[in-house]
């Protein structure tokens, strides 16, 4: 009996994705274009947005002569970003330096032990959920007006996506690795070190990248709340937006807007060069 059902051509449905750019302008034009015609979509709804507005209220969104002449052509409010800037680095990476490793270790301890994980996980939803505001009082309370509770908000900002993201790449470790290495006789360190740490650190990179770039935000935010010392990016803009100098507060907008940029690409080509060889969360090469 022969057989009469139609055959499905399966190959009419495989995925055809686009081909990576093979020419050094190609990759140049891949690379810079997306983010420039975005900008300059960015930059067109900013100018629709301000010719809305009444010709009183157009000084809070200064056109681009504006921020020139009163900002971006002035040494000395190049000068004053240059050192707000380097405060607001110095808090962000002192926060990510307490967030990272406390995050990496209480990953690990919640693969190691699951009870730990029913124990801790809500916990971490909740403090990711409790508004700043909330809390801003109980800090000024106890740690005062100064440094170290600007660095505990960029904590409290940075540190849920750290344990989370860690403790999902553990959990996707292929089991026919870990009984390869309980056949040999592994220990439970031999195995983290050796298999749950390198498979698990896309996920983890992606964390940093996630907390990285939430790090300048936050010590920018701290800086609303807390004033005393030498302020950063965040002083700056409570001090323009006092004197109505929109212009510098616009200035220390992309400043914070920059260094927030900067320090997720530095995780994101560090990721990219650990994993190129081998995983495919990095950039791909043509």
């Amino acid at each position: 009996m022969t057989d009469i059902a139609p055959k499905i051509r399966t190959e009419a449905y495989a995925p055809t994705p686009v081909a990576p750019p093979k020419t050094p302008a190609q990759k140049v034009m891949a690379t810079f274009l997306p983010p420039l015609i975005m900008g300059v979509i960015v930059v067109v709804t900013y100018w629709l947005v301000r010719e809305s507005l009444p010709a009183h209220r157009q000084f809070l969104m200064p056109s681009a002569i504006g921020m020139w002449d009163k900002a971006l052509s002035r040494p000395e409010v190049w000068a004053e970003l240059g050192s707000r800037s380097l405060t607001t680095l110095i808090i962000a990476l002192t926060g990510l330096a307490f967030s990272i490793p406390i995050g990496m270790a209480l990953g690990i301890i919640m693969f190691r032990f699951y009870v730990m994980e029913r124990a801790v996980y809500p916990f971490l939803v909740a403090l990711q959920s409790i508004p700043i505001m909330a809390i801003i009082p109980l800090i000024q309370s106890a740690l005062g007006f100064g440094f170290m509770p600007k660095v505990l908000i960029v904590i409290l900002f940075t540190f849920f996506a750290i344990p989370t993201t860690l403790l999902l790449g553990l959990k996707s470790l292929d089991q026919g690795v870990l009984n390869l290495f309980r056949l040999q006789g592994a220990s439970w360190t031999t195995m983290l070190w050796k298999a749950g740490l390198p498979s698990s650190a896309p996920a983890l990179f992606a964390g940093f990248r996630i907390s990285t770039s939430m790090a300048v935000i936050a010590a920018v935010t701290s800086e609303l709340f807390f004033m005393a010392g030498r302020g950063g990016l965040g002083q700056m803009l409570v001090n323009a937006k006092t004197d109505f100098k929109y212009e510098q507060m616009y200035a220390a907008l992309i400043a914070s807007a920059s260094l927030s940029i900067g320090i997720f690409v530095v995780f994101t080509l560090v990721g990219n060069k650990i994993f190129a060889s081998w995983h495919e969360t990095a950039e791909r090469k043509s």
